[in-house]
């Protein structure tokens, strides 16, 4: 059995980032029948945590984690830990998007502003995932390649591009982080009655 997971463990590894969030939302649609199961409240638990989930790791990556990260370590270490983290960071928002999405839809057929906001919560972390992130950690090494051949022109092209990228991650992070502050409001607002 060992061998077994050994040989699953070592599969795993040997794939891209982009393998890894696909993995992630095959996995998280696999889990949505078991949300039929569920009850009303089941469903509203499911849908609180992972919403809850996906915006505290939104607020520690943006507020503590990557600030902390970008004071405290030379440029290259932060640069190489955020592309490792910003992946893994996608899959929580990938993983979280489809359960709070789905686990609010099958509670609320008739979609509303929540729907709407949770859809583009998940929209965020589709194209960070997909396609920001990625772009961003290519240009990234780019601009290193550039730099160790001071190949000015190739420096100022891609430290353009990795800015403009890592611009737009940025700001869709904090829409994302709207999105789902504005759905917990929505949320409040609803339920502060019979609280």
């Amino acid at each position: 059995m060992s061998s077994v997971i050994q040989s699953i463990r070592s599969f795993l590894f040997r794939q891209s980032d982009l393998t890894h969030a696909s993995l992630a939302v095959t996995s998280s649609l696999a889990a949505l029948p078991a949300l039929t199961l569920l009850s009303g409240t089941g469903l509203a638990a499911t849908n609180l945590l992972t919403v809850s989930t996906q915006l505290g790791s939104q607020v520690y990556v943006a507020f503590v984690g990557g600030p902390t990260m970008f004071v405290n370590m030379d440029k290259v270490a932060f640069g190489n830990i955020q592309a490792r983290l910003f992946p893994k960071f996608g899959m929580v928002g990938l993983s979280t998007g489809i359960l709070s999405l789905a686990s609010y839809h099958l509670a609320h057929p008739k979609s509303d502003v929540c729907t709407w906001l949770l859809f583009g919560s998940l929209a965020v972390h589709i194209l960070n995932s997909f396609l920001i992130f990625p772009k961003t950690t290519e240009y990234m090494f780019l601009l290193r390649q550039a730099e160790k051949s001071e190949n000015k022109e190739g420096i100022s092209k891609n430290r353009m591009r990795f800015g403009m990228m890592h611009g737009i991650s940025n700001l869709i992070n904090i829409g994302g982080m709207g999105a789902n502050m504005l759905y917990l409001y929505v949320l409040a607002t609803r339920i502060a009655a019979i609280w």
